[in-house]
Formats: C-alpha cells, structure tokens, sequence
C-alpha cells in the first residue's frame, strides 16, 4: 500500500527555501510522497531558484524519485522517493548558467538521507560555497559536521575552490559515512568555554583586507577578555571576497560566526560584527546557537525519543522548521520564549 502523500504550505511563517530543503530530506530518508504548494511565496523572486532546483534533482538523483514541477521557477512540485542508494554524486548549481547559488544548503539536504542510505557515498557540489541568506562552507566543515560527529554521524569536507557572489564556481567534496542510527546530545549545557580560533580569508583582493579583520578581531576580543588564534589565508577562487569566520568550542557544543566582506565595507566593520557576534553568544545563559538549531533539528527527531534545546534565540526561521518537520513525526513541540530572544524548546514524541 502507498503512503499517503504528505501536502506542504510553503507559504507558512518565513516561508522560504528552508521549507522546500527539509521537506525534501525528510521525505527522501523516510521515503514519503510530498506535495509543496506556494513555494518559497513570501519572497521577491518566489518559486524554485538554481539552488533549489538543484537540490530537487539531487534527491531525484540519490532515490530515484518521480517528480512534477521541477522547473525554474515553479511554485509547485509533487516527489515521490524510493529507496535511498549510496554512491558518487556530482551536481552543478550553474549548469552552464551564472550562477552563485549556495552549495551547502544543497549538501545540507543531501547529507540527512545519504547518511541513513545503507553505505558511504561521496558528492561533490559546485555553485556559491560563501555566498549572502545561507551558511559558508567552513561553517560546515568546522561546526556543523562535527556537531553531527556529536550524535553519531561521520563525515569530512574540503572546500576545493571557494565561490564567492556574484561568480559562484565553487566546489565542496564531501565524503558521508554509513551511519545506523542517533546518538541524542544534551544541548541544554554548553559546558566551559574551551578554545576561540578564526579564519580571515581573502581571494583576488589585496592580502592586507585579511590582516586588517584579523588584528581588528583580536583586538575587540581581547577588550572583552578573550583570546583567540586567528589565521590569515589567501583562498583559491575565481571571484573576489573575504570573510571573517570565527569557532568557538565549549565542552559539549561548537560554535560558529562569521561575516561576509561586501563593497564599500570596511575590513574593520567586518571584524566587529564577527567579534561581537562571539561576545553576544557567551554572554547568553543558553547553549546552541539558533542557526545550529535549526539544521540539527530534523536529525535529532530521528531518535524519536524526547529532547531539549536551549537557544542563543528564537526565530521565525526555526519555528517554521519545526513545523515542518512535525508534518513528518508525531511529535508534540513546546516554545518557551519570544522570537528575537533566547528560547527552550522540547520535543517529545506522542504516545
């Protein structure tokens, strides 16, 4: 007997790509047919953009799922998965096009259902690897990943041309373990700061950008008492961009902040934010950080056991997920907080 198709309103609450990308995970690693309407309607440009589409053709590709709609632009797609199967994958975003789009938020939706697929597999992505509205690549490779190493899922990144916007060109391998099931992390205690490093980076841009983020974020560090090991680099790319990313380790979690470098904006300006970013986090009494809880979300309800969050804050953009994601699982969901601020959030699923 099929199973019943799951309708999704990607209209509802940020009503962004977010919707479409764990929907797709999901879907694809629990084999469900789905139907989204109205997607990604909340935004200027609505319906499916490169990267969307292309995550859309990457569960395609891994399940060999039947699917209407997956066009350009399209407000409205059916994908009815099969099984998930292991292998070597390799996706372009651009696909001859110009194309910026990110290549993590493809890898994002690829990793849930290829981690669960019976066996390794390898995918290489090319598009936008640090790029505006998603997460840079080394986010993944120094926070994200091993957050996941954290509940019991194994894999390694390596960026080997960044993409920056407008050029886009890009390419992020990632090599994905079998995994067999979720290990549930406490993600209500942080534990004790542990270490802060940085990485400022710099492509087809004068090298001294770099230098004036790294010495400007030692310093707004060290005023707030922390010290940390930043590094400058010159990064291969066919475009030009920098960016400040700093991690910060505490005994149970990682975290991860960063800001782009843009046109007309200082290197200092930059740094600041970066810093500041760090500072606001461990001056919260909260453990994750809502980024962090936002992506982490889907896997830990795989558990299907009950679990808690305590986030630096609250966001439409979370909440939407979790809505989402309870579209999947039978699970009752309880908010403490207001968005824009820190929240608690427990998930238990229903007897």
């Amino acid at each position: 007997m099929a199973a019943e198709m799951i309708r999704i309103d990607g209209s509802f609450g940020e009503g962004g790509g977010q919707i479409l990308r764990t929907s797709l995970s999901l879907a694809t690693h629990l084999c469900r047919p789905i139907e989204i309407v109205n997607i990604r309607k909340s935004r200027r440009t609505p319906g499916l953009m490169p990267q969307h589409l292309t995550a859309v053709k990457a569960c395609k590709r891994i399940c060999g799922a039947e699917v209407q709609g997956d066009k350009i632009k399209s407000e409205s797609l059916q994908f009815h998965p099969q099984k998930v199967k292991p292998g070597k994958y390799t996706f372009d975003i651009a696909e001859g096009r110009r194309s910026a789009g990110s290549a993590t938020l493809v890898i994002q939706t690829l990793l849930l259902p290829l981690f669960f697929a019976g066996g390794e597999s390898q995918i290489k992505v090319k598009g936008g690897t640090h790029v505006p509205w998603s997460p840079p690549a080394t986010y993944l490779k120094q926070v994200f990943l091993p957050s996941l190493a954290m509940i019991g899922l194994h894999s390694q990144m390596k960026i080997s041309r960044w993409g920056w916007y407008p050029e886009g060109g890009g390419e992020i391998s990632c090599s994905i373990q079998s995994a067999k099931g979720i290990k549930l992390h406490d993600y209500t205690d942080r534990g004790k700061f542990v270490r802060l490093t940085g990485l400022s980076a710099v492509s087809n841009l004068q090298f001294s950008i770099a230098e004036r983020q790294r010495k400007r974020a030692h310093q707004i560090l060290k005023e707030a008492g922390y010290g940390a090991n930043i590094v400058s680099k010159e990064v291969r790319s066919s475009g030009k961009g920098t960016i400040l990313f700093l991690t910060a380790e505490f005994e149970k979690i990682i975290a991860g902040f960063s800001v782009l470098g843009e046109k007309g904006k200082p290197a200092e300006i930059v740094a600041e934010e970066a810093a500041m970013q760090f500072i606001d986090f461990i001056g919260k009494d909260v453990c994750i950080g809502s980024h962090l809880a936002d992506q982490i979300l889907p896997y830990l309800c795989l558990a299907r056991r009950k679990f808690k969050l305590d986030v630096s804050a609250l966001t439409t953009h979370l909440i939407t997920n979790l809505w989402v994601i309870k579209k999947f699982f039978d699970f009752k969901v309880e908010i403490k907080g207001q968005v824009g601020f820190p929240g608690y959030i427990t998930v238990e699923p229903n007897k």
